[in-house]
């Protein structure tokens, strides 16, 4: 047998072919695939990949069955997208089974996980599964965080508004005014304890003016304890006096009183005016003067019979000579 001597060329060529086929089976391996495994091809169409990529995982309760081949668009249309699974020869497919996409950690990372269902009947390879996208947990805080941060955006605005009516607020003009209020305050407060002081010495001193009050306060209801008996014989004295008061014809005897003033006041009408002999004797001096006339002619009368009484009376029981006397001018 003759042996086939390869030239240089062909020798290198082999090597070359050689060491493609090795890169392309490491690259393939690094990938995930083995292209010297059989696989079987499945499809699953979803309405949204997010964060799904070739050769991520395909599970069956968390075991490695395969790996995602190909991501392309469905439906342009729609938007939906057409994943190729690569699935070991060695595990059928039951027909209940649902391909999921799910998180696989909290860095969003993804995967098809593959939900079996007993059945007899298996999927053939190129058939598309029924699929279910999982809610992950990224996904669940972004969704009970969106009405937080809608809460948030809000807040900031109101906030930012609060802002500028407290920097519109708190000008220089406003500050001052603000000192001043402050230092007014202070006065205030300075003046109510000075006054809490007084009222404190008025309380506690022994000589205070509201301690004198309420001791004197004190010895009135005292008073008024021991007085009891007597306060009370007084409101009964009163009670009756207004009961006896109440019997009484009140009415008909400030009727007639007024009647009698009336009366009074006619009177008096009638004397200012000059009416009746008391009106006359009140009104006219005639009887003054003529009075004040006699009196003074009774005054000379009694003065001259101190000074010349024989000239009135005489004692005399014969009278011989009578004496005249000449009345003096």
């Amino acid at each position: 047998m003759k042996k086939i001597k390869l030239n240089r060329e062909a020798k290198i060529g082999l090597f070359i072919l050689a060491c493609l086929l090795a890169m392309y089976w490491g690259v393939n391996f690094l990938k995930g695939k083995n292209i010297f495994s059989p696989n079987n091809v499945y499809y699953a169409i979803f309405k949204s990949v997010d964060g799904l990529k070739n050769t991520n995982d395909v599970l069956i309760n968390g075991f490695k069955v395969g790996l995602v081949k190909n991501i392309e668009f469905h439906d342009l249309k729609s938007g939906r997208f057409r994943v190729t699974l690569l699935v070991n020869k060695k595990y059928s497919i039951p027909r209940n089974t649902v391909a999921k996409l799910v998180s696989t950690d909290i860095m969003g990372g993804k995967a098809i996980k593959l939900e079996v269902a007993p059945d007899s009947l298996f999927y053939e390879p190129g058939d598309t599964l029924p699929t279910s996208i999982e809610v992950g947990l990224i996904d669940q805080l972004a969704y009970q965080m969106s009405p937080v941060k809608e809460k948030a955006e809000t807040m900031m605005e109101e906030l930012s508004k609060t802002l500028v009516v407290l920097q519109n607020l708190f000008n220089e003009q406003n500050q001052e005014q603000l000192s001043q209020g402050i230092a007014n305050l202070n006065k205030s407060l300075y003046n109510l304890e000075k006054i809490s002081s007084g009222l404190d010495t008025m309380l506690n001193t022994p000589g205070g003016a509201i301690k004198q009050t309420l001791n004197n306060v004190e010895s009135i209801t005292a008073n008024l304890k021991k007085n009891n008996t007597e306060i009370s014989n007084t409101i009964k004295n009163l009670s009756r006096l207004s009961d006896s008061l109440s019997k009484a014809n009140l009415g008909q005897t400030i009727h007639k009183l007024d009647s009698s003033l009336t009366h009074l006041q006619m009177l008096m009408t009638k004397i200012n005016n000059g009416q009746g002999t008391l009106g006359k004797l009140v009104n006219n001096d005639t009887l003054y003067q003529n009075l004040e006339s006699g009196s003074k002619q009774l005054e000379s009368l009694i003065k001259d019979m101190k000074t010349n009484p024989k000239r009135y009376v005489n004692f005399s029981l014969i009278d011989l000579s009578r004496t005249k006397y000449i009345e003096e001018k």
